[in-house]
């Protein structure tokens, strides 16, 4: 595990070692870089030794040293592939995953990332084709950045990195609509005019002839709920490829632990875990003193139930004295709530192991979420209504004296693609719009929102809008948002997060069972549930979902320095597209007790110190 950065068309030593500088906390143990003033090529790499502790240094090589990897990931079936590429003749000089790389881009060059199983990112310098290449994972588990400069590109793990490297601070408004619509930029889209990310299951090659972007897999190329098995065999399938996920995960040379809140899915993760391991294992969890917040008692039970070494990190208003430092460490402003707790989380869980466990990506794979069940629920009640009344409502709704949220939902119910735009994750139908706070001038249309969507749903069979509200959010919620949040936390500590879920197996299997494995009106996540049914506490398996999530609507009506700083009338009127008179009244309103809009007022706050931190010319820090 490491954070990477490189350029290609430029070639300073100075701006290479700040890039590196940078991202230390993702690889404390080690940094490795390449120059080639010739080519006009720069890599780098600090690196977490997680595996092969003495021979994974960095840039690898093949064996004439005309192509060389800076990488950041783990290579689950790395043995198997080393063990081929012996066979076809290709030398190695250590046990690393990063070395198997080199090796593969030679035997397959673009293909090789159709065979690796596992969560990367990483960049290839080819010297005699003068490429570059950019891969990033299936899931997107790993990030990976890159943008045009006014000499060539750079790239990295984080954004700030690209910053050092030379790429333009403009701020892009369309993205920043994006950003307060979803709680996050879709697709390769970021805040920033000339940064883009590199998607899931995407490569990108950079040399002579300019940039090529291709897609080499994604789980909506399998056919929606194409799955003929019987629900008792889907979930002796599932319980399966659980098992091996976690098995091959559990993969490492230092100590490995896992987070815990007491839901089913983390549940599931220490319970497979902890049967798969002779010793103990380490738990850790969240604890808030506001027990409408609280899972510690079910983290707790779980614990006990499998005799492990149980940690707890208390998160209350004083945690907010870490902030700064970590807006400074995400580099990108979030709307996730549980980045706060989940930095205090890594950094308690770093003082025992390298390597964390945890159970994103179940909710979105096994419709675990309660609009799985509500808006299949509302659309099915109106249904019966001609179309037209759809755009009828949505038309009165700008001018109805009441009612005029109601009436905007109903029009949202016109089609799948409607219902995914206004149901899932941060956008919410029910809460502040960004026109009322923003001044970007841009819609969903304008800004590229609804043809992200219709990109998915336009691939999805299934008329059910579960299935497309599940398609968009593994696609694009979860790495924007969920594993966002997970790599950007947990590496600020210099813990690696490792995510069973998101195996491609188990991703593709979700996306072809059927709804009413996944959730019916009655129940979520049935699959999963009947999958572990024998291993966890019945407690555990019928138990509402809680989510772990700060009282932050508490909490914007106290008082901190963080809040009050960053909420300053000054600063809200020097951050691009935020009106500040429309923002300070949402904050008044809600002190006040007039409106509920903490999560609003967390977007704001995270973007406005963002903005202030890392691009305002008199207060940005690289």
């Amino acid at each position: 595990m490491c954070g990477i950065v490189g350029a290609y068309g430029r070639v300073d030593e100075e701006t290479l070692s700040l890039m590196l500088e940078w991202i230390e906390h993702r690889g404390p143990d080690d940094e490795g870089r390449y120059i080639d003033r010739d080519a006009g090529v720069m890599l780098g790499a600090r690196r977490l030794a997680i595996v092969d502790l003495e021979g994974g240094s960095q840039p690898k090589w093949n064996e004439d040293e005309t192509v060389g990897v800076v990488f950041n990931g783990e290579i689950y079936n790395h043995d198997e592939l080393r063990g081929s590429l012996q066979q076809d003749g290709h030398r190695f000089e250590s046990q690393s995953d990063t070395e198997v790389l080199v090796h593969l881009w030679e035997a397959y060059g673009h293909r090789m990332v159709d065979h690796l199983e596992g969560m990367f990112a990483f960049s290839i310098w080819d010297a005699e084709s003068e490429t570059i290449f950019l891969a990033r994972d299936r899931m997107g588990i790993k990030p990976l950045y890159y943008g045009r400069t006014d000499t060539g590109y750079v790239w990295g793990s984080e954004l700030p990195a690209l910053l050092i490297g030379g790429v333009n601070r403009s701020i892009d408004p369309a993205a920043v609509f994006n950003h307060f619509s979803l709680e996050y930029a879709p697709g390769s889209q970021t805040l920033l005019r000339d940064v883009r990310k590199v998607k899931p299951g995407h490569t990108v090659e950079i040399g002579p002839d300019g940039v090529r972007e291709r897609e080499y897999w994604s789980f909506l190329d399998v056919e929606t709920g194409s799955a003929t098995t019987s629900f008792a065999d889907a979930a002796d399938r599932l319980s399966t490829l659980l098992e091996r996920s976690v098995e091959q995960r559990l993969m490492a040379d230092v100590p490995v632990g896992a987070f815990l809140s007491g839901g089913l899915d983390s549940s599931a993760i220490v319970g497979i875990a902890s049967n798969l391991r002779d010793e103990p294992l380490d738990t850790y969890s969240v604890a808030f003193s506001d027990e409408r917040f609280d899972e510690s008692a079910e983290a707790r039970l779980v614990a006990d139930h499998f005799g492990t070494n149980h940690h707890e990190v208390h998160v209350d208003l004083s945690s907010m004295d870490v902030f700064d430092d970590m807006i400074r460490h995400l580099g990108e402003p979030t709307g996730h709530l549980q980045m706060l707790p989940l930095f205090l989380l890594s950094q308690r869980a770093r003082e025992d192991v390298k390597v964390a466990l945890a159970g994103e990506g179940a909710d979105e794979l096994f419709a675990g979420y309660s609009r799985y069940q509500q808006a299949p629920q509302y659309k099915r009640k109106v249904d019966f209504l001609p179309k037209f009344t759809h755009d009828v409502a949505g038309a009165v709704a700008t001018v109805a004296p009441v009612g005029s949220k109601h009436l905007q939902y109903y029009s949202w119910l016109k089609d799948n693609t409607e219902l995914v735009l206004h149901n899932t994750c941060g956008f919410m139908p029910f809460r502040p719009e960004p026109d009322d706070f923003l001044t970007t001038g841009e819609t969903a249309e304008t800004s590229g929102l609804r043809s992200s969507v219709s990109q998915v749903t336009s691939r999805v069979e299934d008329p059910t809008p579960e299935q497309h509200i599940s398609a968009f959010e593994t696609s694009q919620t979860l790495p924007n948002f969920h594993l966002f949040k997970a790599d950007h936390t947990s590496m600020a500590q210099s813990l690696e997060l490792r995510v069973p879920f998101l195996s491609a197996d188990i991703v593709e299997f979700a996306h072809s069972l059927p709804i009413e494995y996944k959730a019916t009106d009655q129940d979520v996540k049935r699959v999963l549930k009947r999958a572990v049914g024998d291993l966890l506490p019945r407690e555990i398996l019928e138990r509402e979902k809680m989510g772990m999530r700060p009282p932050v609507e508490d909490w914007f009506r106290g008082d901190h320095d963080a809040i009050e700083r960053w909420f300053d009338r000054g600063r809200l009127e020097r951050t691009p597209y935020v009106d500040a008179d429309r923002a300070a009244g949402l904050r008044d309103r809600h002190r006040r007790g007039e409106e509920s809009v903490g999560r609003t007022l967390w977007l704001i706050l995270t973007y406005v110190a963002w903005y202030h931190t890392f691009i305002d010319e008199e207060t940005a820090i690289v």
